[in-house]
């Protein structure tokens, strides 16, 4: 199957930043931007499904910890709640770099059945072969080290903001319910206790709204959720 290397919705580069906070504070944040942006036409909310990928040293984890000025990850993402897809679901398959808050992103997508997804453990060849078939479509062939280490599972909220000129996504609920048993013999099931709300203009400049976000409980800080769960992967930890 040919795959197409589609263009992206968003500027070649942009600027990420996050609020987080309390999963408590999730209807005062989500209140701030109803009043203050507005939702996404086309996807305004929705289930996210992430199958993030990793080298035997754990290098993208790594660049993470380290607080590195360049960052990569790769993975491959699909939505809706898996449990209630079937037939052939499309799978964007990405590689994200990031220097400092900008970030670009290369994006392919592909088909799998929905049974593999909900099912097949990370350690399968099925997510290997996934992959591959649009690494090299991609500009950047990913090789045979990079292998899935988690699927990181959250339900996102999404709103344009139009005095930023951005997007705005908040998310909730924020789990990994499958990890690689061969890197993560140990492992169990993840849970995240956070309200995450990212935002994305050219400038990386605060939105307008920053203060009332604070107000309602989040904070503007660095935040990754692969970075969080893998925490909690590699100590064993719920």
């Amino acid at each position: 199957m040919d795959i197409p290397r589609l263009p992206s919705q968003e500027p070649p580069v942009t600027n990420e930043r996050k609020f987080a906070g309390d999963a408590r504070a999730f209807h005062a944040a989500a209140a701030v931007l109803d009043a203050c942006c507005t939702p996404d036409k086309a996807h305004p909310r929705g289930t996210t499904n992430t199958v993030y990928y990793d080298t035997p040293d754990l290098r993208a984890w790594a660049e993470k910890e380290n607080g590195d000025g360049r960052k990569r990850k790769i993975r491959a993402r699909w939505y809706g709640r898996t449990e209630e897809l079937s037939g052939n679901v499309p799978v964007f398959l990405e590689i994200k770099y990031r220097v400092g808050a900008a970030r670009r992103k290369e994006r392919a997508m592909s088909f799998a059945p929905a049974a593999d997804l909900a099912s097949a453990p990370l350690d399968d060849r099925f997510w290997l072969d996934l992959f591959a078939r649009a690494a090299g479509r991609l500009g950047a062939p990913v090789g045979p080290a990079w292998a899935p280490t988690c699927l990181i599972v959250y339900d996102r909220l999404r709103w344009d903001d139009p005095r930023g000129g951005g997007r705005v996504s908040l998310d909730r609920d924020i789990r990994a319910p499958r990890w690689n048993p061969a890197r993560f013999p140990w492992g169990s099931s993840v849970e995240l206790r956070e309200t995450v709300c990212e935002f994305k203009n050219p400038a990386g400049d605060p939105p307008a709204w920053a203060e009332e976000m604070v107000r309602a409980g989040l904070r503007l800080r660095s935040f990754s959720k692969y970075g969080e769960c893998m925490q909690r992967l590699s100590a064993g930890t719920p």
